[in-house]
This record gives C-alpha cells, structure tokens and sequence, in this order.
C-alpha cells in the first residue's frame, strides 16, 4: 500500500487527476471508490466524498465480518464432524475389522458398509486428493464462465433457507451504493451502473438494465423497484417517500440500515436452528458408526450365551 499511494502522489504530481491515478491501482480500489473520488473531484467536494466513501467501506466491511463471524461456528461443527468420521474410519474400524477377523464374527450389512469405505480411505486417499484438486480446478473454470455464474447467481437467491439472506445481501449493498453514489451528485444511471458492479450478481445485472431503461423514459424509481421481487418493500417505499420529498439518497440509505438491521435478526434467527441441527447431524452420524462397528461383537455375545 505504501507503494501503491507513493505512485498514486507521483502521478498527481505529473499532472493526472486523483481518480485518474487511483484507477492505475484498480485491483485495489473498486468502482464504487473511483465513482466517488470523481464526483467529489467535479463537484468540489473532495473531502467530503472521501469521508463518506470510508464510512461506507467500513460499515460494508462490518457487516461481511457479521456474517462470517456468525457462521464460524457452524463452520467448525462441519468440519469437527467430517475429521471425527475420518479419524474413526481410518484408525477406530481397522482394529474392529482385525477382532472380528480372529473371533470369526458374523458381519452384518451396516459393518460391511463401514469396513469398504476404511479401507477406500486408506488406500485410495492419493486419488482423493487428486479428484479433489481437479474438483477444484473444474469449479474455476466453471466459474470463468458467464452462462455458469448466471445460474450460480440465481440459484443463491432462491436456494431455500439462505436464499432469503442472499437477497437482502445483494439488495442493501446495491442500494447503498446507489444512494451514496446519487448523494454526491453523480446521475442516477451511472449510479445504478456502479451499484450494480458492487452488488455483483447476475440477475441484478439484468434488472439494472431495464431500471436504467425505465428511468430514461420518465419512470419513477420507486415504481421501477416495484416491479421486481428481490427488492423488500421497505426498499420500494423509502424510494417512494424519498422522490416525494426530493430526499432519496437519504431514505434510500435509511432503507439500506434497516434492512442490515433485519440482516442480522435473519442471521441469529437462522443460527438459532442451525447450530442444534449440525450438533444433533454430527452425534447421529458418530453414534450410526459406533453402533455399526459394535453390531457384530452384540450378535458374537449372543452366540455365546
């Protein structure tokens, strides 16, 4: 970074414009701040774009920390139980394999089940290594993909559960842009055009596009937002309230920090039953391979008797 602004004040130096020599840097400083340092460059109002663009970052960067702090937990419990499932195959079923191998017990059906996957995993761990790095290699080129990122996008909007979460992600990261962006006087369509970049999802690309359209023509924003679903109406109604009170950016903000505040409401809501579901999954699965490991020494102990 400190290169990085040494260049930055090297350039302005030359005679470049500081949105000019930022946008040399454009992996480090997004759209949105670009947007931001040149409107307050045309505008005049220099200072005060900076200071809200750094409010604006930080309260984005608070909420992104929200949610994955939120989700360490449940993160950890998955991850918990996948390592005790490997431990358990690889080093607890070989030992139960060899007694019953000596003792000559009768293995029923779940047993078997166990015995194959050790002994998958401690043999064929390499090629799960290797299908896992090509796994990995085929999601990136996946990913490169247009037509497969639309589709990944829509599915995280209307895939059940955190579907509901994902929307109101997009959607306050899409409005507040676009209401800081209209607040220092950069137009509506460019502004929609920034907010849309920052909000990156597919499906809100195309319903930039038809906003911009509808704006162009002399349609309302409020009445533009209404028609598409993935706007909550406390969106559409803030956008209403704010084009009647020449106050949109403002209300189009104030909509923005409600919908964090139903956010995080949504997130502990949905730890609520997350979290005792994976502790509940992870015994189940633990408790289903001890019990399948021990069934053969019950049936040899009831030979005996």
């Amino acid at each position: 970074m400190r290169n990085i602004i040494a260049d930055v004040k090297d350039n302005v130096g030359t005679g470049l414009s500081l949105k000019a020599a930022f946008a040399r840097h454009k992996d480090v400083f997004s759209d949105f701040f670009l947007g931001m340092v040149e409107a307050g460059e045309v505008g005049g109002k220099l200072d005060e774009t900076l200071a809200m663009s750094a409010a604006y970052l930080e309260k984005q960067a608070a909420l992104k920390q929200k949610v994955k702090s939120a989700f360490a937990y449940p993160i950890l419990v998955t991850v918990m139980c996948l390592v005790t499932i490997a431990i358990l195959l690889t080093f607890v079923i070989p030992v139960f394999e060899k007694l019953y191998a000596q003792v000559r017990a009768p293995m029923p059906g779940p047993t078997l089940v166990l015995i194959a996957a050790s002994s998958f995993i401690r043999h064929w761990w390499w090629a799960m290594i290797i299908a896992a790095g090509g796994l990995t290699l085929v999601i990136r080129r996946l990913t490169q993909n247009a037509l497969f990122r639309a589709r990944w996008d829509n599915f995280k909007l209307d895939v059940p559960i955190f579907g509901k979460l994902n929307r109101m992600l997009v959607v306050t990261h899409f409005t507040r842009t676009f209401a800081m962006l209209a607040s220092v006087g950069v137009s509506m369509i460019k502004s929609l055009e920034m907010a849309c970049l920052v909000a990156r999802n597919h499906r809100v690309s195309e319903i930039t596009v038809e906003l911009q359209k509808a704006i162009q023509a002399g349609a309302s924003l409020a009445g533009s937002l209404k028609k598409y679903d993935i706007f909550p109406p406390v969106i559409v109604q803030m956008a209403s309230s704010g084009e009647e009170v020449g106050m949109l950016p403002e209300m189009l903000t104030k909509g923005a920090d409600l919908l964090d505040k139903d956010i995080e409401r949504a997130i502990s809501s949905l730890l609520v039953k997350l979290e005792p579901a994976l502790t509940l999954i992870m015994g189940v699965v633990v408790g289903l391979i001890l019990m399948g490991a021990y069934l053969p020494m019950f049936d040899y102990m009831g030979h005996l008797k």
